[in-house]
């Protein structure tokens, strides 16, 4: 618990949660080497990594993110990288770029926390060049995601209904028609959203609780609890859920709404 909230998230969410995203949104959107990228609300910079993966190469990569701690181990892993790229500190309504700078826009998982969807998503639009691409995701209903409903129940038995409240907001943008008018209305076209289940994988779902738990929206809650608290929370969180875990392994499905569109 000693280390940074977005040393963990990087640690233990990325890998089970937002690799796999990244490569759903990259294997939609085909970047194409020489283009250029935006990864806004990058967090830690999976999509960077991702991309160096599938063997991209763009021609400038830039991620922007509001928060500086997740920006600097972006930076910090893609200088470990070799990735040639620039992360900015900027709010998705106030993107400090000229007009028509990228060809390819991701965002993960972000869009049902920006405070003003429509203005974000007219300035996505701005500082895209004519017919450059999106791609995002968006958790979908709390229900159709075990791991958040899990989740969410445990941290309001024991850190109360404010921590399962941040949960909870994650599926806050549930609706793939509301998604898919909130595109049109920014001026986008050729708007496509379509429901994605990934089937995600932890083999050790204690380590994963414990990371789970003291981050992922919801602040640092476990490193307020006692040791025994902490694991009648973890414990109390695995059993939630049920067939999604076997005693040692996590195996549970993730579904989003994925959205494609150009400007």
């Amino acid at each position: 618990m000693s280390t940074t909230f977005a040393d963990r998230y990087e640690t233990t969410l990325v890998p089970v949660i937002f690799r796999p995203w990244a490569q759903e949104l990259i294997r939609r959107a085909a970047p194409r080497t020489g283009e250029h990228v935006l990864d806004l609300a990058c967090g830690t910079g999976a999509v960077s990594q991702e991309l160096l993966r599938a063997g991209v190469e763009p021609g400038s990569l830039t991620g922007a993110d509001i928060s500086a701690g997740m920006l600097a181990v972006a930076r910090r892993k893609a200088e470990e990288a070799g990735i040639a790229s620039d992360w900015v500190e900027a709010e998705a309504g106030q993107l400090p770029f000229v007009e028509g700078r990228f060809d390819l826009a991701f965002c993960q998982q972000a869009l049902q926390f920006f405070p003003d969807r429509p203005a974000a998503l007219r300035e996505l639009r701005r500082v895209l060049r004519p017919g450059g691409r999106v791609a995002f995701c968006v958790s979908t209903d709390l229900e159709k995601n075990p791991l958040l409903v899990a989740q969410a129940a445990t941290l309001d038995t024991h850190a109360g209904p404010d921590a399962g409240a941040a949960v909870r907001a994650i599926c806050g943008l549930p609706d793939g028609a509301e998604i898919g008018a909130l595109f049109e209305g920014a001026g986008f076209e050729d708007v496509a959203v379509e429901e994605v289940s990934l089937e995600l994988v932890h083999p050790d779902g204690r380590a994963f609780a414990a990371g789970a738990l003291g981050g992922m929206h919801t602040g640092d809650k476990l490193s307020r609890m006692s040791d025994a608290e902490r694991e009648r929370c973890i414990d109390d969180f695995l059993t939630a859920l049920g067939p999604c875990f076997d005693g040692t392994a996590l195996r549970f499905p993730h579904v989003s709404n994925v959205v494609t569109a150009r400007a």
